[in-house]
């Protein structure tokens, strides 16, 4: 039997290794070419994920009584991310059909900030203070 998963093994792997291969090159042509402010919407959401399973990871996550990791808070989280993204889509698609491009700018420029203000929260929760992105939070939210 285990003779018999080997060979399987070997004959799927060429095709397995070559379908990531198009999956990772399809991901990096579409993050390539997305608009700056959507790259950085993206990877603020990315770090702040990173961050909270951090924290839960750690037991220091207020996402859950416990502290801990908790299935529903990571996939209510993934959710939001998600919606948030439908929201930039609606207003892009509004943006365009009142020629008002900015809006889907505007809606994205709320959301970074948003995300980093979560960013911040985790980051403290681990004893971190980031300057530099809370000077950037300051930016956002016109306190300069």
């Amino acid at each position: 039997m285990k003779e018999q998963g080997m060979e399987i093994w070997r004959a799927v792997r060429p095709n397995a290794v070559r379908m990531l291969g198009a999956v990772i090159g399809a991901a990096a042509a579409w993050f390539a070419g997305l608009p700056p402010i959507a790259k950085a919407l993206l990877v603020t959401q990315g770090a702040d994920v990173l961050t909270g399973v951090l924290c839960a990871l750690w037991g220091k996550s207020k996402k859950s009584d416990s502290g801990k990791v908790s299935s529903s808070a990571l996939a209510m989280g993934m959710v939001k991310k998600g919606l948030e993204w439908l929201v930039v889509l609606i207003c892009v698609y509004v943006g365009e059909a009142l020629e008002m491009q900015g809006i889907g700018g505007a809606a994205m420029t709320y959301m970074i900030a948003t995300e980093l203000v979560s960013l911040l929260e985790n980051l403290s929760l681990f004893g971190l203070d980031a300057p530099v992105l809370r000077k950037l939070l300051d930016v956002a939210q016109n306190k300069e």
